[in-house]
């Protein structure tokens, strides 16, 4: 394969330097193993993911063992039970499945799944980018996807975003490979991959679809571009999978519906919060000289596939970004799908100067690339590390102690963080969490007033048999209602320093504050 940047009086370094180019991309997926496998007992980028996959594994796990005690198999299973719907639980099976090859429960190896899935991953982006931008930039590009702290946290969560960054990169290749040389074979490939890729998560539909679509526009018009054969063929390959299993879910089953409130808030494009949320999110998550270098990055990305399918994965990035108005400007992680794009724009412009600055008379120019490499890697290092911190949550002995008190209860209203979902794992015990009245103000429905004590036990949906509180930080600056019902109407069934517990409450006609 040639190199395909516009600028050929410039030799690639390793295009035809097979045995560098190997050792090369042996060391860095050996490094980018080794940074996700240190400190993996500590919780991925978003914590209640983190636990919501790990109730489902250990329900999967536990399903149909008789060496495992009877109240356990059920505890887990309405642990699994009480999850919201988000993507179907590949992840969590497959690590179920781990756990009966290891013998025992262990979230880690969830997490070791995830990382497998990202490393994967950078095998399709490798050689997508070297199709799109020439080898030497691809290396650069993986070097992104592989080390830039959100894909390192991202990729060591046990959650579904690993899987889905490799399918994505992978139904990438196929496009680019169809388009390259068009044949019924690649459609058929590039068809089926999106399709399970968006059946598993579709939040990269617009950037799947218009990085098929722009290529053929930029090809062969408007026209011809979107109503050709095999354009028809492959969105309705990729997209009519997801649109059943979650149309079912959002009109039939009614079980995802609360998706559709919770995604999609046009309202918030009049607030400027959204925008300013969005964009400090992108800037904080992908790194403002990344962002910078793949704009400047496109102008040296070859004209045709290259570039159109660049346009099309920004584009795809942008209306994501117009119809999930919460989660773009509220989760860092969503901004992930947009790593691909920024990875190979950006190296495309990045390689052009490294080989410029290799080939100046001015010697000190030369170690300006590895003096900008390892600043860039000590700020990344340092920046995981923090990140790595650990998480302020009960430990697995309190949360079992804990449990043990309320004896693994089915109805306990608890009060700590991350919504109670390490809690609840970790103590073997379910219910529900105690919600601030109103949450904050940019969501708030039209016409909402503070609920009472009353009206929020009534919203329950069962009778409490216990109390927990552990996030005391909480409990003392939004809750003095509950501790007030608490105090006035419950009985203590320990107070400690780290958690209290309240039971026999009389719930009949409480108020706030009485």
């Amino acid at each position: 394969m040639t190199d395909p940047a516009p600028h050929s009086d410039l030799p690639s370094f390793l295009e035809n330097r097979p045995r560098t180019l190997l050792v090369v991309l042996v060391v860095m997926f050996a490094v980018a193993a080794g940074v996700r496998l240190m400190r993996l007992d500590a919780p991925g980028v978003l914590v209640d993911r983190d636990y919501t996959s790990a109730m489902l594994a250990r329900a999967y796990y536990l399903e149909g063992r008789s060496d495992v005690p009877q109240w356990r198999r059920e505890m887990a299973s309405e642990l699994a039970a009480r999850q919201p719907i988000l993507e179907p639980p590949v992840t969590e099976w497959m690590a179920s499945i781990l756990y009966r090859i290891a013998g025992r429960e262990d979230m880690r190896l969830g997490r070791i799944l995830a990382i497998g899935f990202w490393l994967v991953g950078g095998v399709f982006l490798f050689q997508l980018a070297r199709r799109l931008v020439g080898t030497d930039a691809a290396v650069l590009a993986l070097g992104y996807y592989l080390f830039l702290p959100l894909a390192v946290l991202l990729s060591r969560s046990f959650q579904a975003d690993a899987l889905m960054m490799t399918l994505f990169v992978a139904s990438l290749l196929a496009i680019v490979r169809h388009h390259e040389a068009p044949s019924g074979a690649r459609l058929v490939i590039a068809g089926i991959a999106s399709g399970l890729t968006l059946l598993y998560r579709p939040l990269v539909m617009p950037a799947l679809v218009l990085a098929w679509v722009v290529p053929e526009i930029q090809r062969a018009g408007w026209r011809g571009g979107l109503w050709n054969r095999s354009t028809v063929t492959f969105v309705v390959a990729a997209t009519v999978p997801a649109f059943a299993y979650y149309g079912y879910g959002v009109f039939i089953a009614r079980y995802f519906q609360w998706k559709l409130t919770t995604s999609f808030m046009f309202s918030l494009y009049a607030h400027r919060e959204y925008w300013q949320g969005w964009l400090e999110l992108a800037v904080w998550e992908l790194g403002l000289p990344a962002l910078l270098l793949a704009s400047v990055g496109v102008a040296f990305v070859r004209r045709g596939l290259s570039r159109s399918v660049l346009v099309g994965l920004a584009l795809g990035y942008l209306c994501f970004g117009l119809a999930f108005t919460f989660h773009i400007h509220t989760h860092g992680y969503y901004q992930a799908q947009l790593i691909p794009a920024v990875a190979i724009a950006a190296s495309a412009v990045t390689a052009y100067l490294i080989r410029w600055i290799a080939r100046a008379p001015e010697r000190w120019l030369r170690v300006t690339p590895v003096a900008a490499a390892m600043l860039l890697g000590a700020a990344w290092w340092l920046e995981i590390r923090q990140k790595l911190a650990p998480a302020q949550f009960e430990s697995p002995r309190l949360a079992a102690e804990i449990g043990s008190r309320v004896g693994h209860s089915e109805r306990v209203v608890f009060l700590s963080r991350y919504y109670g979902l390490p809690l609840q794992y970790l103590g073997e015990f379910t219910g529900a969490y105690w919600p601030r009245s109103l949450g904050y103000w940019l969501y708030r429905g039209k016409g909402e007033v503070e609920r009472s004590v009353a009206e929020r036990l009534a919203a329950l949906g069962f009778e409490p048999e216990y109390f927990v509180i552990t996030d005391f930080r909480e409990y003392e600056t939004h809750h003095a209602d509950l501790r007030a019902f608490l105090e006035a109407r419950c009985s203590p069934v320990a107070i400690t320093d780290t958690y209290r517990i309240y039971g026999e409450c009389d719930v009949s006609g409480a108020t706030d504050g009485r």
